[in-house]
């Protein structure tokens, strides 16, 4: 399975993976680099996928967009509350 997830600080981070846990917890210790000068991120939530083509397309049509919020709100996307 692959995860297209988006998190939150001040503004949004779209990124993709096939271990959502163990992303998380590297973005959380600051080993990313392209989060590693944001201090706490949330994880709003996430896409899942079964091939990795679809998680990877998937994240780029985000990363393009405009308006990355209004993904948060289409019904495929998983809330974590």
């Amino acid at each position: 399975m692959y995860y297209v997830y988006i998190l939150k600080w001040t503004r949004y981070y779209v990124g993709y993976t096939n271990n959502l846990t163990k992303r998380l917890v590297q973005h959380q210790s600051w080993k990313t680099y392209s989060t590693s000068r944001y201090g706490q991120l949330s994880l709003v939530g996430y896409f899942l996928f079964q091939e990795k083509g679809e998680a990877t397309n998937k994240e780029a049509k985000i990363k393009r967009s405009k308006n990355i919020e209004k993904w948060i709100h289409t019904e495929w996307f998983i809330k974590i509350v």
